[in-house]
């Protein structure tokens, strides 16, 4: 597990309760699984970890389009887990500086 990868992971434990594996793939079908969950369950959750974490709302939009838990939750997985990379890959740009 790189350092990105790490605090990564670490961003998604602030936002997300339990465990999460350390490989990104795992990561991020363990993400899925969260999302699904909250789609059926508590969609304003959601709605307050996606506001936070500050992911695309263009393409949050879109996906919500679709109407289907299946096919939503992969793909915002996906974004979830990028956008927190970006603030990763920031936090160590600056750090270094």
């Amino acid at each position: 597990m790189n350092e990105v990868e790490k605090i990564t992971r670490d961003l998604l434990l602030q936002e997300f309760e339990g465990d999460l594996p350390y490989h990104k793939e795992a990561v991020i079908e363990s993400l899925r699984q969260l999302i699904v969950y909250l789609l059926l369950h508590n969609l304003e959750k959601l709605w307050n970890i996606l506001y936070r974490i500050d992911v695309n709302e263009q393409k949050v939009k879109a996906l919500f389009a679709q109407n289907d838990p299946g096919k939503i939750a992969p793909e915002m997985a996906r974004l979830i887990y990028e956008r927190l990379e970006q603030k990763a890959q920031t936090r160590i740009l600056y750090r270094n500086k």
